[in-house]
């Protein structure tokens, strides 16, 4: 999925060949071998397909990189995503969705998605990890720790629940307030939706003290 060309303004006008000079030195993961990229005065993202070949790969993108720069300021992520939002809407007009993942083995909590309205959608092995506790999601192919996966629906997807909600009755049973729920948008505004990671993150807490 690319941007349309001749819509990009002064500050979102951005070769992935910048954003990964930023990147390099600002971002964990370091560059992003593919996707476009957006920029603003906050930082940088980067988008490209779906990295699982379950979701959709003409009418989703997935975030694989953000970067906000440390002189970003207060509240500089909520400020940023709203303005990629428009971006993206303006640009891509035919993408639903965007997804991402946050990294708990990283120390990464999710809450900048949350900030921003982003719906928690684990996958089953969120829940219920591997005997490895470990899953393919890097772009190399490799293992890394499992994820924590967000989507923001841009728009309205009549496939986007049973794409995302958790398949395995076995997981449903135990944690039936983790699957994926698809929510109300009116306007481009988001309410309810997603899974309850507020109390999916109070459960482990309970076990972890057991």
């Amino acid at each position: 999925m690319r941007p349309m060309p001749g819509l990009f303004g002064p500050r979102e006008s951005v070769t992935l060949y910048e954003a990964n000079a930023i990147l390099s030195t600002h971002h964990y993961l370091g560059a992003s071998g593919r996707g476009f990229a957006y920029r603003d005065e906050a930082g940088v993202m980067v988008f490209a397909n779906p990295s699982s070949r379950r979701l959709p790969q003409h009418r989703w993108v997935e975030l694989v990189r953000w970067c906000i720069l440390p002189s970003a300021g207060a509240n500089a992520g909520s400020k940023q995503w709203a303005r990629a939002v428009q971006f993206l809407r303006r640009t891509c007009d035919d993408v639903t969705t965007v997804v991402s993942y946050s990294d708990p083995s990283a120390g990464h909590t999710g809450a900048l998605y949350r900030a921003c309205n982003w719906l928690w959608a684990p996958t089953w092995h969120r829940l219920r990890p591997p005997p490895s506790g470990h899953g393919r999601w890097s772009e190399a192919g490799g293992t890394e720790a499992v994820k924590d996966r967000w989507v923001f629906p841009l728009a309205v997807d009549d496939e986007r629940e049973r794409l995302l909600s958790v398949q395995d009755d076995s997981v449903l049973r135990s944690v039936p307030f983790a699957s994926y729920r698809e929510p109300k948008i009116r306007n481009g505004r988001i309410s309810g939706g997603g899974g309850d990671y507020k109390q999916w993150q109070q459960m482990r807490a309970v076990r972890a003290d057991e």
